[in-house]
């Protein structure tokens, strides 16, 4: 009932955000003073010491920008009636000239103003007295006494007042009981993995922080710059809109855009043209690109984590919940649960719909695309993978990874072993599409010839190296591939390569003239024994014959075929071309001497 959890999980956070916004404010105000107080126990202080330290501080840099806000904010109202009216005239002046070069603009406005003139004298207009001369009497509330004047001045600050006061407290205790919250997350997730479990949550917890503190740092640089901009174009109380906009920035999408709304207007006010405003305009357009997409992914990452969709999906579910303190917080939430996602098995599901990593792997994406008979797109990603990895990279970990899925499906009767035949189609369409890609990175562990090595640099030797090596694929429904990308590959290394059909006995006059017989295809220990007779009978009758058996069904250790005198068990297509560039290498040293 997964829905019925998420129902009821949402209507616990809508209900309790009075207890707990405070306790979330709490915990990543832990995250921001984490550092401090580390810094403060590595130099010797005790932890209550160095917890109270790093408050101190928290408290000072907090007191600080109110002092700075208060003082701005004064001198700023002094002026607001005049700030006020130049802004009315302005905005009276930009409509004036909108409506005089739109005359369809200027009916409607007039028809409008007439109708509001009539309605303002139906209101204003008081009602003739009556026979007796009376006129109506209009009823004023009492004045406030001192006592209610005070409670209308109060009553709105002990609100934030006690969240700040709830918030420093947990703040305090948090910091103080760090290593035991731990501990008791851990119980609460399960113990059986202590190890493992503690070196995942004190990753996530120092992922975090530094995030925390980097965008911290971030948006205070935001709002100096903003402060030393304003301040050198002449807007007045440049502190006061430099501090709002480092902390409306951390409201993700509209923050900035909030933020400047002030000083634009004020430059609206002050400069009788419009040099200012558009000064004021462009010092935001420019500082919040080159914050976001330069400083930002330099300092932390190109990436926090999220996906796209996910931070939109986010804020939009946290600010229905939360209200405005909930798009504030939509970042750092999401962040910490995809972070837990990522080393908790019980909130994977976080970071497989928020974060941003693939929701499946390059092998398991294959699959899934060729499973669909969609060659043509599975071989558009391959070309995306073969940017970065190289060719024999590519088959080894993405398409043999494919096929072990696949067969692991059949196993245990999740596909039908008849839908394997449509699986080998579709990616031989996809090893084909990628037989001209010109392969620039060679896998490190693939040991080549010297002639080898100048073939696959582009300086390659017309003739093929050594003798014709045999490729036979296995009786199994995706042993075709196997052959076939191995055939690809040693062809492209310089190789004379020779494919037989699936299932054909190798014939002896071959067997006799192959210095490498290579049996392919996805074995196992159970497969490997039940051939074991006929290797052996090969391998005794031609002796200069060496075979090659791969490759292996599966990478656990246990499912690991012992190698024998008879053959030389393969595990990848990159082990293929390196035993064969070691069965050749004197016959390749030969030709090149």
């Amino acid at each position: 009932m997964p829905w019925l959890g998420a129902a009821i999980a949402t209507t616990a956070l809508y209900f309790g955000k009075s207890v707990l916004i405070p306790i979330i404010l709490a915990g990543l105000l832990s995250f921001l003073l984490a550092p401090i107080a580390g810094f403060f126990r590595r130099i010797g202080l005790p932890r209550p010491l160095a917890v109270l330290l790093a408050v101190l501080i928290a408290l000072g840099a907090f007191g600080a920008l109110g002092a700075v806000i208060f003082s701005q904010a004064a001198v700023l109202g002094k002026d607001a009636p005049v700030y006020a009216r130049r802004i009315t005239e302005r905005v009276q002046d930009v409509r004036s000239e909108v409506i005089h070069r739109f005359d369809f603009l200027a009916r409607q406005g007039a028809g409008r103003n007439a109708h509001a003139r009539a309605a303002s004298r139906n209101r204003t207009v008081l009602p003739p007295p009556t026979a007796s001369g009376a006129l109506p009497v209009e009823i004023q509330p009492a004045p406030l006494t001192a006592t209610e004047e005070l409670k209308t001045f109060v009553l709105p600050v002990l609100g934030p007042l006690e969240t700040t006061l709830i918030v420093l407290i947990v703040t305090i205790f948090i910091l103080f009981q760090k290593e035991d919250l731990r501990d008791r997350v851990i119980r609460l997730m399960g113990a059986a993995d202590l190890h493992r479990t503690t070196a995942a949550l004190d990753d996530g917890a120092q992922r975090l922080s530094r995030y925390f503190l980097s965008q911290f740092a971030v948006n205070c640089a935001f709002g100096a710059v903003v402060w030393g901009g304003l301040f050198l174009l002449g807007v007045p109380a440049p502190g006061l809109w430099g501090i709002l906009a480092g902390l409306l920035r951390f409201v993700p999408y509209v923050g900035s855009l909030i933020a400047a709304i002030g000083p634009l207007a004020l430059a609206a006010a002050i400069d009788p043209g419009w040099g200012m405003l558009v000064y004021v305009a462009l010092l935001f357009m420019i500082l919040e690109p080159v914050i976001g997409y330069l400083v930002e992914p330099l300092l932390y990452g190109r990436s926090t984590g999220l996906s796209p969709v996910s931070v939109v999906i986010a804020a939009l579910f946290w600010t229905w919940i939360w209200g405005p303190i909930g798009l504030v917080l939509s970042m750092p939430m999401t962040l910490t649960l995809v972070v837990l996602g990522r080393h908790i098995p019980a909130f994977a599901v976080f970071d497989i719909l928020l974060g941003d990593r693939p929701a499946l792997s390059p092998a398991e994406t294959f699959y899934q695309r060729v499973l669909a008979g969609n060659s043509d797109e599975a071989a558009t990603l391959a070309q995306g993978l073969l940017e970065t990895t190289s060719l024999a990279s590519y088959y080894d970990d993405v398409v043999l990874g494919a096929l072990r899925l696949a067969a692991a499906d059949v196993d245990r009767g999740a596909v039908q072993r008849s839908a394997m035949h449509a699986v080998c189609e579709a990616t031989l369409k996809v090893i084909k599409l990628l037989g001209d890609y010109h392969d620039e990175i060679v896998a490190a562990n693939v040991v080549l010839p010297a002639k080898l090595a100048l073939v696959s640099s582009g300086q390659g030797i017309a003739d093929p190296i050594g003798g014709t090596i045999i490729c036979i694929p296995g009786r199994g429904p995706l042993d075709t591939v196997v052959s076939t990308m191995a055939a690809q590959l040693l062809r492209r290394a310089g190789y004379a390569v020779e494919e037989q059909s699936r299932g054909r006995p190798a014939d002896g006059r071959d067997i006799a003239r192959t210095p490498v017989l290579c049996i392919l295809g996805l074995y196992d220990h159970r497969t490997a024994t039940r051939i074991q007779p006929w290797l052996e009978r090969t391998q005794m009758q031609f002796v200069g014959t060496r075979i090659l058996l791969g490759v292996e069904r599966s990478g656990d250790e246990a499912d690991t075929y012992a190698e024998s005198d008879n053959f030389t068990a393969i595990a990848s297509l990159a082990d293929l071309c390196t035993a064969v560039g070691a069965e050749l290498t004197l016959a390749s040293e030969h030709v090149i001497a």
